[in-house]
């Protein structure tokens, strides 16, 4: 994976992209919010 665009940053995307991250250390994650905040809760 180079690219990962998570739309939507409230808990399951904002998960996903942690899964993402902890697969593939290297890859770039965009995460789109319409929101000024996103929500994460581990």
């Amino acid at each position: 994976m180079d690219k990962l665009v998570v739309v939507g940053g409230v808990a399951a995307g904002t998960t996903a992209a942690a899964r993402a991250r902890r697969c593939c250390p290297d890859g770039s994650i965009t995460i789109c919010e319409q929101e000024k905040f996103v929500s994460y809760a581990g």
